[in-house]
C-alpha cells in the first residue's frame, strides 16, 4: 500500500489540530523531509520524495512529503516506526 507521510505528522511542535498524528512523546522536533527519507531507507521501504509540496493546512510552507510503499497494518504504525528511526538517528548524531 502506498501512503503519503508529511513531516507535520511527527512534529512535536504541532498540535493534533495542526496535523500531528501521534503522541508528542513519540514525535521529534521539526522533522525534515531528508530525515523521513533516511528513516524509510533504514526500514527498506520503497519511497519517493516530493520536496516541493505543501501540507494543506500550512499551504505557504513547502515542507515536502514522502510517498512510501509499505505492508504494515496501518498508517499510524508506519508513522510511529519512522518517528522512532528519526529519534534513533538523532541520538546517534548527538553522541558523536
Amino acid at each position: 500500500m502506498e501512503t503519503i507521510i508529511w513531516p507535520a505528522y511527527i512534529n512535536s511542535q504541532l498540535t493534533r489540530k495542526q496535523g500531528r498524528k501521534i503522541s508528542k512523546d513519540e514525535c521529534v522536533k521539526e522533522p525534515k523531509n531528508r530525515e523521513l527519507n533516511s528513516a524509510a531507507k533504514k526500514l527498506n521501504l520503497n519511497r519517493k520524495v516530493e520536496g516541493n509540496k505543501s501540507y494543506p493546512s500550512s499551504w505557504w510552507e513547502k515542507s515536502g512529503r514522502i510517498k512510501v510503499e509499505h505492508d504494515m497494518k496501518s498508517k499510524q504504525e508506519l508513522i510511529r516506526v519512522m518517528a522512532k528511526q528519526i529519534r534513533i538517528a538523532r541520538s546517534k548524531n548527538k553522541k558523536k
